[in-house]
């Protein structure tokens, strides 16, 4: 059996990149082959420049010194990521017509990350995978990220969720909104890097080269998409005598240009983490660490994410691990989480997401990855 999976096509967020891995990781427990489809062009620059600036605009007010200071370290740390996609996953590249291929695969499945964000990619036709018969459409994990489809694009929606007899997604309220708008009843499953067992994980897993003993004994991470980490981390720092890495850190060249391989060890490592990332959170939980999301109230970004988190940390219990003020916290409070509900209910999500993979796929899994 060959299946073929769409994601978003590019190399900028570390999120992105290791859930595509995840899942084509996952879908080998069902079928010998697998490979992900990428429709846009591959051309390095600028467009995988251009969106990696999303994630980390450039500072403003730089001078052009600093721009191009900038511009360097973004190119180095996107071809870590293409790097890592080109030895860990199976590609196609450069597909001008996507119908062309619609008999080349027994099945093909959209998802995941916010491949139906109605602000993003949900615009698009072909993440409702239009250029394939319906019986090979599947979709796993599909982010609608947004707490409702804007009024204009209901009908666009509406199609292409219809078009699927096979529908899962990342978010409690995509579930809602689906059954609202198709009275379909789609299923919630885990995001595909919770498919894999931390010990999985732990097996691409890579130390940093810089990662010396000042950061043996502890260190807080901080992963911050779109903005600053707030400026009272650095003061929480100083109180427990932890130096910080800031993955993102323009001004740190090394922290800067982390692989997908090292952010994944400095995650399962990390003695506190604060993040306003989805995928930040997920590893956070699925190696147990302390952590926090912290997101600014004033962040004009935020009702593009609204529904992933608040879900995604209600699902665990762990709804207490936001904060949107840094007096709402305390520095005892960071270290005190509770992780029995989610020993409780990962094993069981994870069982219900590998069923629905094989009843989509009509296959049963090779081997038993449930637990």
């Amino acid at each position: 059996m060959r299946v073929a999976t769409m994601a978003i096509d590019h190399y900028g967020n570390y999120g992105n990149n290791l859930q595509k891995y995840a899942l084509q990781r996952a879908l080998k427990n069902f079928v010998d082959f697998t490979e992900l489809l990428w429709k846009n062009p591959t051309d390095f620059f600028p467009e995988t420049l251009q969106l990696g600036f999303m994630n980390n605009p450039i500072p403003r007010n730089c001078d052009e010194i600093s721009r191009q200071k900038y511009i360097f370290r973004e190119a180095i740390r996107l071809n870590k990521m293409k790097e890592f996609e080109n030895r860990y996953i199976k590609v196609r590249f450069d597909l001008p017509y996507l119908e062309d291929i619609a008999d080349d695969y027994d099945f093909f499945i959209v998802g995941s990350d916010q491949v139906w964000n109605p602000y993003g990619l949900g615009r698009d036709p072909k993440y409702f995978l239009n250029f394939v018969p319906r019986e090979k459409r599947i979709s796993y994990a599909a982010s609608i990220s947004v707490p409702a489809i804007p009024e204009e694009l209901k009908e666009f929606f509406k199609r292409g969720i219809s078009g699927f007899d096979y529908v899962s997604v990342r978010e409690e309220k995509s579930v809602e909104i689906i059954k609202e708008l198709t009275g379909q009843d789609a299923l919630l499953v885990l995001d595909p890097v919770m498919l894999l067992t931390p010990k999985e994980w732990l097996e691409i897993a890579q130390k940093p080269s810089w990662f010396n003993e000042k950061y043996q004994r502890g260190y807080i991470l901080t992963y911050y998409l779109r903005n600053n980490p707030p400026k009272f981390i650095q003061e929480t720092a100083k109180k427990l005598n932890l130096p910080v890495i800031n993955l993102l850190d323009w001004d740190n060249y090394w922290h800067y240009i982390t692989s997908p391989e090292e952010f994944v060890y400095l995650f399962s490592k990390a003695s506190l983490i604060f993040t306003n990332s989805f995928h930040g959170l997920v590893f956070s939980i699925l190696f147990k660490r302390p952590f926090m999301n912290f997101e600014s109230e004033n962040d004009p970004e935020a009702i593009k994410f609204t529904t992933r988190i608040p879900g995604l940390l209600k699902m665990f219990g762990l709804e207490d691990r936001i904060i949107t003020s840094e007096k709402n916290c305390t520095t005892e409070e960071l270290f005190e989480i509770d992780y029995s509900t989610l020993d409780k209910v990962l094993p069981q999500e994870r069982r219900k997401s590998f069923e629905f993979l094989s009843n989509a796929l009509g296959v049963k899994m090779k081997e038993a990855q449930t637990k």
